[in-house]
């Protein structure tokens, strides 16, 4: 039994100072973190600008009903807005006016440019045909989790609209719920839990297979493959046939895609 223990003792070991380390610091975390907002340049009772009028008056109550929700629960500033505005007609647009938005509305949660996401909808064809989508996101935290990718993926549910004049109320809950539970800061680390258990689970079952068998027997010794007490190798030079150099020059790449900016806001951007 203790020979098994033997193999995974360095993977318990880490797992064991990743406890001691994490566990108190969730705690603490729990313990300490405010779920009062203290942003006092803005209000964020209003949290839904529909002005392109996509939704009725009851559905833009539930959403920000449902934002003020993940406001206090995930202690972000959430804002949707809808426009219908050929002037914003591109992609690249419509994320500046994500951003605009954020920094005229001083959004955050304890403070102008902290924890803050700004969802923007254009519905409008005027500029290359297509509908575009951005969410624009401020703050540490809030960037670390709501990456460019994931912000991709989660826009990928306005495909599900099915057509121009659609309401469009159930995506946009969607897209608040999957952006609020992102960002909340007491979010279970699920993907670390998994590796970890993943590995538990494979090393419980390794032992119960193996709980009898004997451990393999040595069928090479330390002078299995010398001779006479000495190593010997029949050959003793290196011959090369081929020489062959490849050069390429690496081109730098100048397309920006749907990403977000460097050392501002990020986010990410969606077109249909």
């Amino acid at each position: 039994m203790k020979s098994y223990f033997s193999y995974f003792k360095i993977p318990f070991i880490i797992l064991a100072i990743l406890a001691v380390i994490s566990v108190p610091m969730y705690l603490r975390k729990v313990t300490t973190l405010s779920h009062v907002r203290s942003n006092e340049f803005s209000d964020n009772s209003m949290a839904v600008y529909d002005y392109a009028g996509k939704m009725t008056a009851t559905e833009v109550d539930a959403l920000n009903e449902l934002i003020q929700y993940w406001s206090e629960k995930s202690c972000v500033d959430i804002a949707v807005v809808t426009l219908d505005d050929a002037e914003y007609g591109y992609l690249y647009k419509v994320k500046e006016y994500a951003d605009d938005f954020a920094e005229t509305k001083q959004l955050g949660f304890t403070g102008p440019n902290t924890a803050a996401i700004v969802f923007v909808d254009n519905w409008s064809r005027g500029g290359d045909g297509y509908i575009h989508s951005w969410i624009s996101t401020e703050g540490e935290l809030v960037k670390s989790r709501l990456t460019t990718e994931v912000c991709e993926n989660i826009l990928n549910v306005l495909d599900e609209i099915p057509g121009d004049t659609a309401d469009p109320y159930e995506q946009y809950v969607k897209i608040v719920n999957a952006c609020g539970n992102k960002v909340n800061p007491l979010r279970f680390p699920i993907k670390t839990v998994f590796c970890f258990g993943a590995g538990a689970i494979a090393a419980g079952v390794f032992i119960a297979l193996n709980w009898k068998s004997k451990l393999g027997d040595n069928t090479v010794t330390s002078s299995t493959y010398l001779k006479e007490g000495s190593a010997r190798f029949p050959v003793s030079r290196d011959m090369f046939s081929h020489k062959t150099v490849t050069k390429r020059k690496i081109e730098r790449s100048s397309s920006g895609g749907g990403g977000g900016g460097g050392g501002g806001r990020g986010g990410g951007g969606h077109s249909r």
